[in-house]
């Protein structure tokens, strides 16, 4: 089982569905997600926030784009990314 499966299971149902929606939008057409901010830093990485959680994530080269990421907000969220 890999974190992200890890840290959906631990996630109140809200945050859960929430996040799982938005992963599907991100890698259906990451161009229409709201409130996408770039990583500073970071080439070719954005995040979206979900409550306290943050789904990063990388642009690839055809323009889809792969899950890095999710992960509660704190003070080490964009290190070694």
């Amino acid at each position: 089982m890999d974190k992200i499966t890890k840290l959906l299971r631990r996630m109140n149902k809200k945050d859960q569905q929430a996040t799982l929606l938005l992963m599907q939008q991100i890698l259906s057409d990451y161009t229409k997600v709201p409130h996408l901010k770039p990583v500073k830093g970071k080439r070719n990485h954005s995040r979206v926030r979900v409550g306290n959680y943050r789904i990063i994530f990388k642009v690839l080269v055809g323009g889809t784009a792969e899950i890095r990421r999710i992960i509660k907000r704190n003070e080490a969220t964009y290190k070694n990314l």
